[in-house]
């Protein structure tokens, strides 16, 4: 027996059953984490009828926007909330389908756990962001552009960010913000013009003092 089956006792099998592996236990436990946080429970009730962005239900929670991005993606990450594009804004809805499954049927094994749309993605957040904060940025480029990519939904498109704001917002995640700033606007994600910074919506130009010219601040 190797160490990826964990063994089922007889007893408790039934003809349809075959030896639960652990990655598969792992992926069910993560659902059960993923609701174990009473601001996680909270996003799921407040968007059960309509989508919402991010932004929106920080206000309507009072907490930070990156608090609230990463309570986001946890749900995202185990496939019981889906985001999709609306405009200018990303907007953030329970999964219905995976909600409706019961605790036996997880439990059990009897119901397939939520996929992941991005399972690599959520690896490396997974691995980089504990807690709501960034626990180091990354070196490998692969990885930093997902971290630098999930920061990027902290700020909403079309509106202008002062400086000071700015390094509010990822002062929340990490303490070095000049990195950060560097690397965001550097990677095309966020755009600076005297001081003032915007978001890049998806497949539009950098623009602005520090997209040609990283290192200065």
């Amino acid at each position: 027996m190797d160490d990826t089956t964990i063994v089922t006792p007889r007893h408790l099998m039934t003809t349809r059953q075959s030896p639960i592996t652990s990655s598969d236990v792992n992926a069910r436990a993560a659902v059960f984490r993923a609701l174990s946080h009473p601001a996680r429970l909270t996003l799921l009730r407040l968007t059960w009828h309509e989508p919402l962005a991010g932004d929106h239900l920080a206000r309507l929670m009072n907490l930070a926007p990156a608090t609230v991005s990463h309570h986001l993606a946890q749900l995202v990450e185990v496939g019981l909330m889906t985001a999709r594009q609306d405009g200018h804004s990303r907007r953030h809805g329970p999964d219905h389908a995976a909600l409706d499954a019961t605790l036996a049927g997880l439990i059990r094994g009897d119901v397939p756990t939520p996929p992941s749309a991005d399972p690599y993605r959520d690896r490396v957040l997974r691995s980089f962001l504990k807690d709501g904060k960034l626990t180091t940025i990354p070196a490998q480029l692969k990885k930093k552009t997902v971290v630098m990519h999930h920061l990027g939904t902290l700020f909403e498109p079309g509106r202008e960010y002062p400086e000071r704001e700015v390094n509010a917002v990822l002062g929340e995640l990490h303490p070095d913000v000049f990195t950060l700033r560097r690397e965001l606007v550097g990677m095309g994600i966020l755009t600076r013009t005297r001081g003032v910074y915007r978001r890049v919506m998806p497949d539009s130009p950098a623009t602005g003092d520090e997209a040609s010219d990283r290192p200065l601040e």
